[in-house]
């Protein structure tokens, strides 16, 4: 099969305009492996891949998932924001065989899949798990799911429901009736496998067993997740709260809401005297989406847009004083996030100051990125999907010099497929 060849976006309105700008296509390094877009940017299509070794393989890696996430009418769009690393972004396409539908979504920050192994050629563990790393994407029914991380402690996890040791933490989801129990960092992949509509994605959501990673983020720690999920018609938020199956749906898909945003709080948001939940995050990143929502086309590039109005520098870097600043790498148990919001004082705490300014050097150096420095973040990249088109625009590594445009992706391209494991010496 010829290897798809993703376009700029600047190189799609250029060309669609008469013009040309043929120095700034990509081109694609076949290694025998998959599609090299470009440096941290790789393409692979699976025609099937062996769920039963991915999952096994996922108990050595999880998935990171923070970030923004917008929908708007047709589109949908997704920052995933993490720290400086190695690691590659790819764009998957799963192909469509009997009981599950084909899909196209972006991997982002998955461990094991580093860009020295992405661009060795060289088969690894790692593409057993990529279809698992999948943190958003679209399936051929038009149904968009993307994760995000909520906080561990409003989801009261049941340790005790679980055979001591078998699944490592406590459950989120129980249900003594179901026949299957995953982890809930496979649940963006099931979706998209078996779910045609938001409504599809619920009753299946509901009939499965799901626990918490162990481990993640630090060791003796859990991570808690929710989710964003699109249809034609339907925009919802799912949560685990008190081991129920919690929905927060609209059918006003061009409104901003609770459904229609999402950031990093459960949508528990405020108790009955307006304050804010203080294990929550991302309340300031949430409120630039809803300031600017009303403003934002419906297109690819009004979405774009409004994605980068959330990007790390833009809610994170910015000058130091500013009142409105938020930094999250000082929060503690001692300053929780929400003691920082809308909060001038926060430049009263000792120390608070000097954290900022020396986050700030880190990032104005770029000597500093991708050296998996575990002080600094960034957005690693900004995904907008058309749920009606089934195709996705992609940039990844905010600001990194060689990444300046959107690349361009449909569920009907076709990538180069990954090596077989036994095709390769380890």
């Amino acid at each position: 099969m010829s290897p798809f060849y993703a376009l700029p976006l600047s190189v799609l309105l250029l060309a669609s305009c008469g013009g040309s700008k043929s120095d700034v296509v990509p081109t694609l390094t076949d290694n025998g492996c998959n599609s090299q877009i470009c440096d941290y940017l790789y393409a692979i299509e699976y025609d099937d891949y062996d769920f039963a070794a991915g999952v096994k393989v996922m108990e050595k890696f999880l998935p990171k998932a923070a970030c923004s996430e917008a929908r708007k009418g047709n589109f949908v769009g997704r920052n995933l924001d993490w720290y400086i690393n190695h690691d590659a972004t790819a764009v998957i396409k799963v192909n469509a065989t009997e009981g599950r539908h084909a899909s196209l979504g972006v991997v982002g920050c998955a461990a094991p899949f580093s860009n020295e192994v992405a661009a060795s050629g060289q088969w690894t563990e790692a593409y057993n798990t990529l279809p698992f790393f999948t943190v958003d994407g679209i399936n051929d029914q038009g149904l968009y799911i993307g994760v995000n991380v909520m906080p561990t402690g409003e989801t009261s996890c049941d340790s005790t429901s679980w055979e001591t040791g078998k699944w490592g933490h406590g459950a989120t989801f129980t249900r003594p009736e179901a026949k299957e129990t995953f982890c809930v960092t496979y649940l963006v992949r099931v979706v998209l496998d078996r779910a045609a509509s938001v409504a599809e994605a619920k009753a299946l959501i509901d009939s499965i067993n799901w626990y918490e990673p162990a481990g993640f983020p630090h060791e003796g720690e859990s991570q808690s997740f929710h989710w964003l999920i699109c249809d034609g018609s339907t925009s919802a938020v799912v949560e685990f709260l008190d081991n129920k199956l919690c929905l927060t749906e609209t059918d006003k898909v061009s409104e901003p809401s609770y459904a229609t945003i999402m950031t990093n709080f459960t949508n528990k948001v405020k108790d009955e005297a307006g304050l804010i939940q203080p294990s929550g995050a991302g309340y300031e990143r949430w409120d630039v989406l809803h300031d600017n929502y009303a403003a934002a086309e419906e297109s690819f590039e009004g979405i774009q847009e409004l994605m980068k109005k959330v990007w790390y520098t833009q809610t994170y870097t910015k000058k130091t004083g500013d009142k409105d600043f938020w930094f999250t790498e000082f929060t503690s148990s001692e300053f929780p996030a929400y003691a920082f919001y809308g909060n001038p004082k926060a430049w009263e705490v000792e120390g608070f100051k000097t954290v900022v300014e020396d986050g700030q050097k880190l990032f104005a150096d770029k000597a500093n990125w991708h050296t998996d420095s575990t002080t600094l973040w960034y957005t690693t990249h900004t995904s907008v999907y058309n749920i009606a088109e089934r195709k996705l625009h992609l940039i990844t590594h905010e600001g990194l010099d060689a990444q300046k445009d959107f690349y361009t992706f449909t569920i009907d391209d076709t990538f180069n497929k990954p090596l077989e494991h036994k095709h390769t010496k380890q």
